[in-house]
């Protein structure tokens, strides 16, 4: 018994310790930054978990880097995470933050640390937001949602997916001499058209996976092939993470051999987050803590265990890991073999993903996609996944905001519901656990009277009071915005203006812009979205991307009645991302617009939003059809967000040059 006492003794003393009669305790805090990793940024946050017992207690904390005062937050905290800011202006390196907390009228004293990690910047870099559980990727937050497939992964796949709104793929794929060239060219293609890929290495890393395993290699060769893979894609733009494992609790694959693996990646990739999927129990995945950055799970229900598994894993993992690494949910996609009787329905898909979101996944990647009609068999199922990716890119701002919410209520135990704000507006999400149709009364703890928008069914409902009543079909999910205040105008329309929907605003299907046609230019891959992450004014601009050269698609936009003889305005705001894309950085990046065939004129955009302005006349000639079209295309290779585009007839050249018209800009 003395024995076992002295022991832990023992064990306890490193963790409090006596220091002029004061106790420091160094395991009850945690801290982490909230980037994963700094470089162009002038400032961070620090999360500093705190422990239940003190959730509800004044703290005080400073903060050091190495040993240099950096910050300091007072008060009491009311929740788990509390975020405390500080500056940047160290040198790319590895440092010690420490956060030093103490009680007022106490003497035990409470230390934590952890590393700074500071990098120079990369065009490709991938950060993750501890705190919102998001990616940050070209310095714009990124929701990955995407699927795995095969390889060899067919040229055309890319650019049927992403034209429905997929963001990542992720081939399985044995890392092999003889198929480099394979892999580069879905790798070049998928940076062409704006995709990303989860770079699958499972044959020379973790093992598991469909069909990954390489007989005969032994250890020294696996590395050797690990290390070319790594320096072969490292700095290649279509690169989001690393996938090292598949299923380690189920294969028997220890958690040291994985933390060595993530170590040397780490050594030579820190700029991109590595990932491991996991198997029930999912909660195994503790284990495996110091090998990855991301945390992965891959429940298959159907058809033998209720969808709502799949929310409870997701809130499980979401509840361990949260404020240290980002949950990414694997939905199933495939069924009719092995143990699986039948694949999900396209209704049971969607509980299944937006059970996972609303319970904190912040990546989604469907098992398994083989097209056209193999991986779904039902063509249906996945077009509902393809409208769900649609969906969830017009949800980002709210999903990954960093705004405290407020709580919504379903008043029903089959029904999710969750909220979340971005820019004065609240968003509530709710979800169907059930396959019959629920009638719901979703409430949030303030009065407000006036419509909600049900955004992705173009209609209204009504709020009196802080609660609406609305129905979610079986298996169905619902998306409400309200606008707790109004969106803020940068810029008005000008008076006369001619053209519909100027700003895009005007949203009848998420991510399509609604007052316009398309048209191709032999680019099969080229896309034009609404980018709820991009705006100059409202809440959302056009994004083209154009992966080849002169392949932009072509945006007709309504038609405006026009006079023979007269003189138009066209004004456009615009702007563009040299370091997105495929070899583009170095190439000049330029948009046209036209006014029918009556002229057209070419504008070199940059990083940031600026006007660009272009007069147009009309000749005076007979028989000259009364109405015509703006139209905007980009036909330089990579990307380029448009807002705020206006047509006005100038019957005075210099009043239309006014600089009422317009706010400072660029224009040319």
């Amino acid at each position: 018994m003395i024995k076992r006492l002295l022991f832990f003794v023992f064990l306890i003393i490193p963790i409090t310790q006596k220091s002029n009669s004061q106790q420091i305790d160094s395991s009850s805090f945690r801290i982490n930054t909230r980037l994963s990793f700094y470089s162009f940024e002038k400032s961070g946050e620090l999360l500093l978990h705190i422990p239940q017992n003190l959730v509800y207690t004044n703290l005080e904390v400073t903060l050091r880097i190495n040993k240099t005062p950096a910050g300091s937050w007072r008060g009491r905290p009311g929740n788990k995470l509390i975020r405390i800011p500080f500056a940047i202006d160290q040198q790319p390196a590895r440092y010690k933050i420490v956060a030093d907390i103490s009680v007022p009228g106490r003497k035990k004293k409470y230390t934590t640390d952890v590393d700074l990690i500071i990098l120079n910047h990369k065009p490709n870099e991938v950060k993750i937001d501890r705190f919102t559980g998001g990616l940050v990727v070209n310095k714009r937050q990124f929701f990955p949602f995407g699927f795995y497939c095969y390889s060899p992964v067919f040229p055309s796949l890319p650019e049927e997916e992403v034209v429905k709104g997929f963001n990542m793929i992720s081939p399985y794929q044995k890392i092999l001499p003889e198929t480099f060239k394979e892999r580069k060219a879905y790798m070049d293609r998928c940076a062409q058209l704006g995709m990303k890929v989860h770079y699958n290495l499972l044959s020379v890393s973790g093992g598991g996976g469909v069909s990954s395993k390489i007989d005969g290699l032994t250890g020294t060769q696996k590395k050797e092939r690990l290390l070319n893979e790594i320096n072969a894609f490292k700095d290649h733009p279509a690169l989001l993470a690393w996938y090292i494992a598949d299923e380690p609790n189920g294969n028997n694959i220890s958690a040291d051999s994985l933390v060595k693996i993530y170590n040397l990646l780490k050594e030579i990739d820190p700029w991109h987050p590595v990932s491991v999927v996991f198997m029930a129990p999912f909660l195994s995945s503790v284990r495996y803590a110091d090998a990855l950055d991301i945390v992965m799970a891959d429940p298959y229900p159907v058809p033998d265990l209720p969808v709502s598994m799949v929310g409870n894993v997701t809130s499980q993992l979401t509840k361990e890991f949260e404020g240290q690494k980002p949950v990414w949910i694997v939905p199933q996609t495939f069924g009719g073999g092995e143990i699986w009787k039948r694949e999900p329905t396209l209704q049971e898909i969607r509980s299944m993903t937006y059970q996972a979101i609303i319970n904190g996944a912040r990546g989604i990647q469907y098992f398994v996609r083989q097209g056209l009609n193999l991986f779904p068999k039902s063509t249906g199922t996945w077009n509902e996944c393809g409208r769900m990716a649609v969906e969830i890119a017009e949800l980002t701002p709210w999903l990954l905001s960093d705004e405290e919410s407020v709580p919504v209520f379903s008043g029903s135990p089959d029904i999710i519901a969750k909220s979340y704000i971005h820019e004065g507006r609240l968003l509530i999400l709710g979800v169907n656990k059930t396959n019959v149709p629920v009638k719901v009364s979703f409430s949030i703890p303030q009065s407000f009277q006036g419509k909600v928008k049900v955004i992705f069914e173009n209609r209204l409902v009504t709020m009196n009071g802080g609660s609406f009543s609305d129905i979610l079909s079986s298996y169905g999910s619902q998306a409400y915005i309200i606008d707790l205040k109004p969106i803020k105008e940068i810029l008005k329309p000008w008076p006369g203006n001619l053209l519909s929907d100027p700003s895009f605003e005007e949203i009848s299907s998420p991510g399509v812009p609604a007052a316009c046609y398309a048209r191709g230019n032999g680019e099969r891959g080229a896309t034009y979205f609404l980018d709820s992450r991009e705006h100059f004014e409202g809440s959302h601009s056009l994004r083209l991307i154009t992966p080849t050269e002169n392949g932009s698609a072509r945006i007709r936009f309504f038609p405006i009645t026009v006079r023979p003889g007269a003189t138009y305005l066209v004004s456009v705001r615009g702007k563009t991302e040299k370091e997105q894309g495929l070899n583009n950085m170095d190439k000049p990046h330029f948009f046209e617009i036209s006014l029918g065939d009556y002229g057209t004129s070419r504008f070199q955009p940059e990083n940031d939003w600026g006007q660009f302005v272009t007069f147009v006349t009309i000749p005076y000639f007979k028989d000259l059809p009364p109405k015509t079209n703006v139209i905007l295309q980009m036909p330089s290779a990579g990307v380029g967000w448009f807002d705020m585009l206006q047509v006005v007839e100038c019957a005075d050249i210099g009043k239309c040059i006014n600089p009422e018209f317009s706010l400072p800009g660029r224009i040319y």
